[in-house]
């Protein structure tokens, strides 16, 4: 497994989401291309009511999302994101 060039972040959060809602962001990656595996690291809790992932959604972008499972307000924090293959 092959990971690309890093570190990659983005703050993202801080909030009201509705259950189900999610608040989204991109990030520049380069070489990002679709089918490679992203990895989503929040640098604090997020809580137990929300979640968070991320998809190749072009090539050299990743979108980034925090989902809330039910209505909270997650805080705003850093999210450490890898990509590879």
């Amino acid at each position: 497994m092959s990971f690309l060039v890093g570190p990659f972040t983005i703050t993202l959060g801080g909030s009201l989401l509705l259950a189900g809602a999610r608040v989204t962001g991109t990030i520049s990656v380069p070489g990002a291309r679709a089918g490679m595996h992203v990895q989503v690291t929040p640098q604090s809790d997020l809580g137990a009511s929300a979640i968070c992932g991320g998809y190749v959604s072009a090539n050299d972008v990743v979108t980034i999302w925090i989902m809330g499972i039910v209505s909270v307000t997650p805080p705003s924090t850093v999210l450490n994101v890898t990509v590879s293959q």
